[in-house]
C-alpha cells in the first residue's frame, strides 16, 4: 500500500548528481531529519521516515535507492542493500556501535561510513544506571506484587505489611549499597567512561578490565571494542585482568560492541566465576552475553540479578529469546 507508513517509500524530486544531494533518513522516531545549510554548488533534498523496520531488508533496501547520503539508527545496512543503492556516497549512522553496516562491502564500494561516538553517552550512560538499581533494588518485582491484587496468590505486603524481603538475596542478605560495590567495567569508550565516572561519583569501587585472554593489560586503550573517544572521564584507566574483574564484581556493566572478539564474551564459565550478589547489566549489544547461560545462572541462583535492553534476538519479545521466558 503507498500509504502504508510501514512499506511507503518516497521518490525524489530528481535522483542525485554531481551537484544535487538525496538525503534518506530512514528512522527520524529516534532524531528528526537533519537541516542541512544551502551550498550555491550544491543542492540537497531529505526523504524522511518516521520508522523502517529493521527486519524488513526489502523496505530498506527499497528506500535507500536514491540516496547519495543514507542516515540510520539500527536498520542494518547489507550488502544486498549496498547493491541496490548506486548512487550511495556516505552512510551516516546516530550510534556509537557500526556492527549494523557491512563495512567490508562499504570499503568495497568506496561508500564512506561515519558513525556518531558522542551522540548517546549521557543517554546510554544514566539508562545503565537506571538499570543497575532496577535490578539491585528489584524496583520491577516491587511494583509488580504491589500491583497484584489477586487474593490466591502470596503477598508479603498485604500478608506482612511489608515486601522487604524481596530484596533479600538468595542467601537472605540484602541489597547493597553504592559504597559496598565493586564495579567491573568491560568495555571503555565514551560511554563506559561515563558510566565509570558516575559510579565513582555514587561512592562504588571501579574496576576496569582489560580485553578477555590479555595477559599483560595495559594502562591505556578501551579494553574492548573501538579505540576509545576522549570524554570527561579517564581514558587511560588503569586495566584489571578480565579474569579478577569477574571474580570481584558485585556489579558488572558491559559497554561493547558485537564483533567477532566479543559474542559470548562473558560466557558460561565465565559466569561461574562471579560472585553469588553480583549483577550484570548490559547495555551494549545483544550476544556479548551467552543469555542460556544467563538464564540458567539466574534462576539457580548463582547470580543476583541481571538487567538489559539489548538482546541476541531482537526486537525482543519475538519468541525466540531465552532471556524473556
Amino acid at each position: 500500500m503507498a500509504d502504508d507508513p510501514a512499506t511507503e517509500v518516497k521518490k525524489p524530486s530528481r535522483l542525485p548528481s554531481e551537484t544535487h544531494h538525496v538525503i534518506v533518513k530512514l528512522e527520524t522516531i529516534h532524531v528528526p531529519a537533519p537541516e542541512v545549510d544551502e551550498d550555491e554548488a550544491m543542492t540537497h533534498e531529505v526523504i524522511g521516515y518516521e520508522y523502517t523496520r529493521p527486519s524488513e531488508s526489502a523496505v530498506a533496501a527499497a528506500r535507500a535507492w536514491p540516496a547519495s547520503v543514507l542516515i540510520t539508527t539500527t536498520v542494518p545496512i547489507n550488502k544486498e542493500t549496498l547493491g541496490v543503492a548506486p548512487y550511495l556516497k556516505c552512510i551516516i549512522t546516530e550510534t556509537v556501535g557500526t556492527d549494523h553496516i557491512d563495512l567490508e562491502e562499504c570499503r568495497r564500494r568506496g561508500v564512506t561510513v561515519m558513525y556518531s561516538p558522542n551522540a548517546t553517552v549521557e543517554a546510554v550512560s544514566e539508562h545503565a544506571l537506571g538499570l543497575y538499581f532496577s535490578s539491585r533494588r528489584r524496583l520491577v518485582t516491587l511494583h509488580n506484587t504491589m500491583m497484584d491484587h489477586d487474593e490466591g496468590r502470596p503477598n508479603p505486603w498485604r500478608a506482612k505489611g511489608s515486601m522487604s524481603s524481596l530484596l533479600l538475596d538468595g542467601e537472605g542478605r540484602p541489597p547493597h549499597t553504592c559504597g559496598n560495590e565493586v564495579v567491573g567495567m568491560i568495555g571503555y569508550g565514551p560511554i563506559g567512561q561515563r558510566v565509570a565516572k558516575m559510579c565513582r561519583a555514587l561512592g562504588m569501587e571501579v574496576l576496569v578490565a582489560a580485553r578477555k585472554n590479555d595477559a599483560t593489560p595495559a594502562a591505556n586503550g578501551n579494553g574492548n571494542g573501538p579505540a576509545a573517544v576522549q570524554t570527561d572521564g579517564d581514558a587511560h584507566a588503569q586495566r584489571t585482568p578480565f579474569a579478577e574483574v569477574l571474580r570481584r564484581a558485585t556489579t558488572l556493566f558491559l559497554v561493547v560492541p558485537l564483533t567477532a572478539e566479543t559474542k559470548n564474551l562473558v560466557g558460561e564459565a565465565d559466569i561461574a566465576t562471579m560472585r553469588p550478589d553480583a549483577v550484570i547489566v548490559n547495555v551494549g549489544r545483544g550476544g556479548t552475553v551467552n543469555e542460556a547461560a544467563l538464564v540458567a545462572a539466574l534462576r539457580e541462583g548463582r547470580i543476583s540479578g541481571a538487567a538489559t535492553d539489548v538482546y541476541e534476538v531482537e526486537p525482543a519479545g519475538s519468541g525466540q529469546d531465552t532471556v524473556l521466558e
